[in-house]
Order: structure tokens, then sequence, then C-alpha cells
């Protein structure tokens, strides 16, 4: 049966006396083949493939996310997380990426800038480091 695997950065892995030890690594890509076709080893070593998927509901993921190309995997923690969106975020216990000053809460609606009566979005400046619209 087919499954996905997402293929990892062989470059980033660090090894100790021919071990693994835990290591962050970037998707290269993401495909659908046989478990036999990643062992074959004909897409290069089968130790660069993790499998990846989505549990039953089709929504959740047991690895933290469904990877994408760019994004990273830790194999200590066995889980794929996105890539830094900004310089200044840091990574949490979580793997969540985190600003250096949090989100403001929501605005009063009287000063709130709007597009077809739709508030705008908080946006992120990071050469200000601080939140905008």
């Amino acid at each position: 049966m087919a499954k996905y695997f997402a293929e990892i950065n062989p470059s980033e892995r660090i090894t100790e006396a021919g071990n693994l030890v835990p290591w962050d690594g970037t998707v290269l890509r993401v495909i659908v083949a046989e478990s036999d076709y990643i062992n074959s080893g004909r897409l290069g070593n089968s130790s660069n493939w993790v499998e990846c998927f989505l549990d039953e509901d089709g929504i959740t993921n047991s690895r933290k996310k469904y990877p994408g190309i760019g994004d990273n995997y830790n194999s200590a923690a066995d889980i794929f997380y996105p890539r830094q969106p900004y310089p200044s975020w840091t990574l949490d216990e979580n793997y969540d990426w985190q600003p250096p000053i949090p989100m403001p809460e929501e605005r009063k609606y009287e000063t709130v800038e709007r597009v077809n009566d739709m508030p705008l979005p908080w946006l992120w400046n990071e050469d200000a480091q601080s939140w905008g619209t």
C-alpha cells in the first residue's frame, strides 16, 4: 500500500561514530511511494525519508503537522514544524514560533482599519519589531 514520505535534507544530519543523533532537517519533497521502494535505495539513503500522514479524521496529524517543502523535522520529538517566519521569532517547547512581542488583543471597532467592512489582520513588521496592519 502506498504511503506518504518526506525526504529530509541529509546534509543537516549529525552523526557521531556512525550513530544517528537527534537532528533538525529541512523537508526537500513529499512523495507517495511503497515502503519497499523507499527502502530499495533508488531514492538515496532510506534513512533520509520519514513517513508522514494525516490521522484517520484527515485533519489532525500525530507528527504535529503534515510536512511541506521547506518545513523542518525534529527526529528527537518525531515531528514536523513550520519554517521560521521571521529571524526574530523563537521556537517554544511546543515547536510553535513565537514573536518577540505578543500579538495585540483585538482593537476597538471604531479604530480598526477595514476593507469591505472586515478588519485588517495584524501583520508583523520585522524591521520595526512591531505589529501593524
